[in-house]
């Protein structure tokens, strides 16, 4: 998951500290859940990169300090790339949750241009898979698998390309909804 752009949407919008930005992941995109130590992680190593930056400290009687931190010049370019590079090239649709909520960030019609593209790859690597299944040496070796294993590598392929078929037909929702999309 792209846990750090979203630390990065969440801070172009407005000035924030780390736990409220991680109660808000957790309540708007639909994630199991996040350990601290990944989330907090992510958010240093922003900091280090020099994409946000401390924006001010809250006291609060008889409460620890609160550090509300802020975006940086280099890290709303650094967003804005990391979206776009999102749509090029991602291995699971999950990992496009994120992008899709910062949208209203990058221009939707060149987001469109990067699925596109992912979706012609996409399609085309699933039909190397499906005449790869249907080689005679594998249909061979297949011939040789007891009646269990026939079955289980049926299982597999089935869940396999129907899963394919649906992420293609889900990526394509998504193409139409980019392109009409305004900026």
């Amino acid at each position: 998951m792209t846990l750090s752009l979203f630390i990065l949407g969440s801070l172009a919008d407005e000035n924030s500290h780390p736990y409220k930005l991680k109660k808000q992941l957790l309540d708007t995109i639909p994630i199991d859940k996040i350990s601290e130590g990944k989330f907090y992680y992510n958010f240093e190593t922003l900091q280090k990169k020099g994409f946000i930056e401390p924006a001010e400290t809250i006291q609060i009687e008889n409460r620890p300090n609160k550090t509300l931190y802020k975006i940086t010049k280099d890290g709303k370019e650094y967003l804005e790339r990391e979206i776009y590079n999102n749509f090029k090239k991602f291995s699971k649709i999950e990992d496009l949750y994120i992008s899709i909520y910062l949208l209203k960030y990058i221009d939707p019609h060149k987001a469109a241009i990067f699925l596109e593209d992912t979706i012609i790859q996409e399609r085309k690597r699933w039909v190397e898979y499906r005449e790869a299944y249907n080689n005679e040496e594998l249909l061979r070796q297949y011939q040789l698998l007891e009646e269990k294993q026939k079955k289980a590598i049926e299982f597999i392929s089935d869940h396999a390309f129907s899963q394919s078929e649906q992420n293609i037909r889900w990526m394509e929702k998504l193409l139409t909804f980019l392109k009409s999309t305004d900026k």
